[in-house]
């Protein structure tokens, strides 16, 4: 596979992309006014960090989808065979490089996956050693490697989930900013002198009655 295929298919397997999409998609619906109301401008269109928030939020949704049909993809493979019957007695250790062989004739994509990847490392570690004897010990390594590769590709995802709360928090001070620094002080003053002598008056009421 060429390098250009290889960089055309990491495009398309990404969520940023697919997100992106998503959101720009939604904000076009608002915009035009296919999606009108106070609901969407309020909570979706009414500032910057509204903008962002639902962009990673699009962005999450299709870093999900991606892996929920990668992990479908490679458990319907599980159920192709990838060297064939197995024998009835076991192979020599010279017969291992034929075994990375037979791998390597799968496509470059179906050879990045759990399975494929997981043979051709122990079989790679057997040719190494020239013996079968540390191969228990070996898959258990490639399985902690395995499971620590999956925790970091759900690095996105973490950032996600830590930024939305942020970026929520952001909004309502700027907000809050806003309606401050738009405040009248002559009419803030008046109001706060209704509001003191209504509580006053009230005060004075419940003490004679």
């Amino acid at each position: 596979m060429s390098k250009l295929a290889r960089l055309s298919a990491a495009i398309l397997r990404s969520s940023i992309l697919w997100g992106g999409l998503a959101s720009f998609g939604f904000y076009t619906l608002i915009h035009v006014g296919t999606l009108e109301g106070e609901f969407f401008q309020r909570y979706f269109a009414a500032h910057w960090t509204l903008y962002l928030e639902t962009t990673l939020f699009f962005i999450g949704v299709a870093e999900l989808l991606l892996k929920a049909f990668d992990t479908s993809e490679q458990r319907g493979r599980l159920k192709k065979p990838l060297l064939g019957p197995l024998p009835e007695t076991p192979l020599p250790i010279a017969e291992a490089g034929a075994v990375i062989a037979t791998l390597d004739t799968q496509p470059i994509v179906q050879r990045n996956n759990y399975l494929p990847r997981r043979l051709r490392e122990a079989v790679e570690g057997i040719v190494r050693q020239r013996s079968a004897e540390k191969l228990e010990d070996d898959l258990k390594y490639l399985s902690e490697v395995d499971a620590s590769r999956a925790h970091a590709g759900y690095a996105l995802m973490r950032i996600i989930i830590w930024a939305i709360p942020i970026l929520g928090f952001l909004g309502t001070v700027i907000g809050i900013t806003i309606a401050i620094a738009g405040l009248n002080p002559q009419a803030l003053e008046a109001s706060l002198g209704e509001v003191t002598a209504a509580w006053a008056s009230r005060s004075i009421r419940r003490r004679w009655h």
